[in-house]
Order: structure tokens, then sequence, then C-alpha cells
């Protein structure tokens, strides 16, 4: 099967979701969900009934988008350039291009999106992503995003996602920082700021020497707190780096 035009339909709608990835905030994601769904209501009726019709032909429609952008990740010169492009094409994917895929009604929707995320973690292996729903997103993704700003400092200093620092910050976050007063309106607020922070740390010439700047005067003395079983004070420590850079890259 071959089908250029849905092809570049399929290609058009990430680049429109990318649109709504610039932006993305809890407070509208509900909204930017529906109006999406109504927009292209036709190109997902078209794609569930291809994807029905055989397995071929929804693995081929499948690696259409990760296709695309492998391509256009090729053509990119510049490692920094390339790596906030990984950044701004994986926030599409996770928060809003999958999860539209996600709501077409078919028993086949989910082998479809979970065969589209494996075809990009293969044609992008240095940056991975996960399966993703718009339940996910509203729901539990506010706590993977806790670790936003933790995993852009670790990746900038070539730490792996199941280093030790990011093993410990994620199960403070689970088991101490969401039980606790007020932690959860915490995570909910870091959730709507943080990777907006990250999209304009990362724009900088300098990204490296903040990310550095981040680790040495909040992330390490947080995770010596931690270890010390020194939590609150974790927590403010935690809270007022929010704070700063929420005041130096967001309304600055």
């Amino acid at each position: 099967m071959e089908q250029k035009n849905l092809r570049s339909d399929m290609i058009s709608l990430f680049q429109e979701t990318g649109k709504y990835a610039q932006k993305f905030h809890k407070k509208t994601y509900e909204s930017d969900m529906d109006t999406l769904k109504d927009r292209y209501r036709e190109l997902l009726d078209e794609i569930k009934g291809i994807i029905e019709e055989s397995d071929d032909d929804m693995e081929e429609i499948a690696a259409y988008v990760p296709d695309y952008v492998a391509e256009q990740m090729s053509g990119i010169p510049s490692k920094r350039k390339k790596d906030i492009a990984c950044l701004d094409n994986n926030m599409n994917m996770v928060s809003y291009y999958v999860p539209l895929m996600g709501e077409i009604i078919s028993v086949k929707t989910k082998p479809f999106t979970e065969k589209m995320v494996e075809i990009w973690n293969q044609k992008m292996p240095e940056n991975k992503i996960g399966h993703s729903t718009r339940e996910h997103i509203q729901g539990g993704f506010k706590k993977g995003l806790f670790c936003y700003i933790t995993t852009a400092v670790c990746r900038s200093l070539n730490k792996p996602d199941d280093c030790y620092e990011l093993t410990l910050f994620r199960d403070y976050r689970d088991h101490y920082l969401l039980n606790c007063e007020k932690g959860e309106e915490i995570v909910n607020e870091y959730y709507n700021i943080a990777p907006t922070i990250v999209k304009r740390i990362d724009r900088e010439d300098n990204s490296s020497e903040i990310y550095a700047r981040i680790w040495q005067d909040y992330l390490s003395p947080c995770l010596r707190l931690i270890e010390e079983e020194k939590k609150e004070e974790c927590r403010d420590l935690y809270s007022d780096m929010v704070r700063n850079l929420e005041k130096k890259y967001l309304y600055s």
C-alpha cells in the first residue's frame, strides 16, 4: 500500500500538533485535544479504516511520521540544534500526536500507536519515548514531568535515564512528595511550567553552563538532603529552584 496523500496528511497533522506542543499547558490541554480531534475527524476515520484492514497496512502508515522526522533530523548539522529539535519532536509525539491517534475507536488503536512508538524508537534510539494516551497526560503524566528539569540537567551531564540521581529523585517524588501536605500542588504547578523552562534553557547558547549551575546550586544539594533523610528541606530547596527558574525564563 502506498498512499502519498495520507502520508502528507499525517505529516501535516504532526506539524500542527507541534504548534500545540510548543504552548503545552495543563489548563488548555483538554480543549486543545477536543479541537484537534474535531478538526481532523475525517483523517482519523480514514486511518481507522486502514489499520482495521490489515496489519501490513497498519505498520506502513505507523512509519510515516517516524520516517519523516528521522529524515528531517538527519539534515540538522549542529548537535545543539539537533538536541533542541529532539526535545520538541519528543514532546509533540508524547503529549499530542500519539494521544490523538489513541482517540481512534478501534480494537486496532493500541497496536497501531504502540507500533508507531516502536518504529520511532528504532529510528531515533538516542531519543526514545514511551507510549502515552490522553488519559495518561491528563492524569498520571504530571508525575513523569516532575523530573523534567532534573532529567534535562542529567542529560546535559551525560548521565543515563536510569542513573542513580534520577532514580533517587523519582523515588522521592513518588513516595514522599506526592504524599505530603501540598506536595501534589507543587507537582501540579511544576507540571505546568517545567517543559517551557527546559525549552527556553535549551535555546540559550550557554545551556550546558546553565544546567551545570542548576546542578551545583540546587540538584546536588537536594540529592544530599534526600540521602540524609532531610526530605522537607529538599522540598523547600527544589521549590526555590522552580521559583527562580520561572522568574528568569518565563517572566524576564
